[in-house]
């Protein structure tokens, strides 16, 4: 299957986009003090509305998604009745894992659930244990939430009614609900913003993906190394993801993509198990088990009033509700993707291989990653949890080291794991966002160009040397895209009635 279309389409939006995607690029580098100063400060503050009311509209899209998997709608085909399955269980199941949030399973892997269990933001009269409820929380950041709202994504642009438009058409459901209301005209120029600000939200979401996941590696290389040139190391890492992810989105979907994912997803099942042979199981089982179980007491109970179980309730500004956002940001392209990948699976499918089974991966791999860190520090004195709280893009690399020359082979297995991670998600990302601006396949230049401005603005970021500023800038997209995304909710819906009726 081909993800870009193959027809010569106006390039007026694409070099928009550029132009916009550059040009804030160019203005960050040149005035790096107006992101930390201005941006930032402005983004907490509409967090601060916006974030409780969208949080409870992802818990309201979770179940739905739930009740359509058992209902009869499960029961039709991803793309209409006569799709065909292209990609084999195993190599859907990778890519959408890998485009999805797999680099930032790396990163935080050790560090969140370590630094809510050193100081939760949780009361603890209602959850006393720190290590299960820190765990539990980083669920509910990283768990069935964020991936129902990508699951929503791919349902509302996966073709399923008459009327939606070719699987992967962004702005048909919009189209839907402001059917009769504006002219043709307004259409046209309705369609374009909606897809020029799915551009900008994708490609500033991923940006922020990059320019995290490179201090990650980037501390990785000072570590190992002793490289301690920011501008050195910083340079070198996002050269090497741009070459990845550029040379496996010209390869396309089944050669490149596809490929890496699998490599991708063995290699995190090979780091998993290789560190359950070196640590104490029981531990992780404990923090595993109790952590599920404070997991489903926050989905069915707190996360309703969220902030009513924190002891901060402006904690989940900079944290839930900026990853939800994050995650919304994603949900364009992640959306398009996994309705271009999902063709001919039946509802129920999609939805268990995309909500359940990544879910049950996350747990598994935060109960091993911090359960195991957790469980050393406690009985070997070894101070990583102090190392984290200082500062939390060592404390993979602090474990790690306590493991001895075997320590040494898991941190350069999880630096590949991290780059090949972003790589996948960069390169699926860039594919829908030339499908998005309506580039040809022939258009090499457009890929080359998309490949450069992601690498650009990432490197920009990276000069400030900010995790909670990499992920405000990740969420500039998301914020005006949330409108379009109701409109997307309020025509799929409109679709599906006319259709019963």
């Amino acid at each position: 299957m081909n993800l870009l279309p193959l027809n010569n389409t106006p390039t007026r939006l694409e070099k928009t986009a550029l132009v916009l995607c550059l040009s804030l690029s160019v203005i960050a580098f040149l005035f790096p003090q107006l992101l930390t100063t201005s941006l930032q400060p402005i983004i907490s503050e509409l967090l601060g509305y916006l974030g409780s009311p969208f949080f409870i509209l992802v818990n309201l899209l979770l179940f739905a998604v739930l009740a359509i998997a058992i209902s009869p709608l499960g029961q039709r085909k991803i793309g209409g009745a006569q799709a065909k399955v292209e990609f084999g269980l195993f190599g859907w199941l990778s890519m959408l894992f890998a485009a999805g949030m797999g680099s930032g399973l790396i990163f935080w892997g050790v560090a969140e659930p370590a630094l809510h269990t050193v100081s939760s933001p949780l009361k603890q009269s209602l959850y006393p244990n720190t290590q299960t409820s820190g765990l539990a929380l980083t669920l509910v950041n990283w768990g069935a939430h964020a991936w129902a709202l990508y699951a929503v994504f791919g349902l509302v642009l996966g073709g399923l009614t008459s009327n939606s438009g070719k699987a992967g058409d962004i702005s048909a459901p919009v189209m839907s609900a402001v059917k009769g209301l504006i002219n043709r005209g307004w259409q046209l120029k309705l369609r374009f913003s909606i897809k020029l600000i799915a551009i900008l939200a994708i490609f500033f979401g991923v940006v922020g993906t990059i320019a995290n996941s490179t201090l990650l590696l980037r501390k990785g290389l000072e570590l190992k190394l002793g490289v301690e040139s920011v501008l050195l190391s910083g340079f070198i890492i996002i050269s090497l993801i741009v070459i990845l992810y550029t040379v496996s989105a010209t390869l396309g979907l089944k050669k490149g993509v596809q490929t890496l994912s699998k490599f991708n997803v063995l290699l995190a099942f090979m780091l998993i198990v290789w560190l359950l042979i070196f640590v104490p199981i029981q531990p992780i089982i404990d923090i595993a088990l109790g952590g599920t179980w404070d997991y489903i007491q926050l989905i069915t109970t707190g996360t309703w009033q969220f902030e009513s179980v924190l002891k901060k309730p402006e904690w989940a500004n900079g944290w839930t509700y900026n990853y939800y956002f994050w995650w919304l940001a994603w949900g364009p392209f992640v959306g398009v993707f996994l309705a271009k990948i999902s063709q001919g699976r039946p509802v129920w499918q999609y939805i268990v291989g995309v909500v359940f089974v990544p879910t049950l991966v996350t747990i598994i791999w935060f109960s091993v990653f911090s359960g195991s860190a957790i469980a050393w520090d406690q009985t070997h004195n070894a101070g990583i949890l102090a190392a984290i709280k200082a500062d939390y893009t060592q404390g993979l690399f602090v474990f790690f080291e306590q493991l001895g020359w075997q320590g040494g082979l898991l941190i350069w297995s999880s630096l590949l794991l991290l780059l090949i991670f972003v790589a996948t998600s960069a390169d699926s990302a860039v594919l829908v966002i030339r499908e998005l601006s309506g580039a040809n396949e022939a258009q090499t230049w457009s890929l080359y160009a998309w490949s450069f401005a992601l690498g650009l603005c990432a490197f920009v970021l990276l000069v400030q040397n900010n995790e909670p500023l990499n992920r405000s800038v990740a969420i500039i997209g998301a914020l005006p895209f949330l409108v379009i995304f109701i409109f997307q909710l309020v025509g799929f819906t409109k679709e599906f009635i006319n259709e019963f009726r």
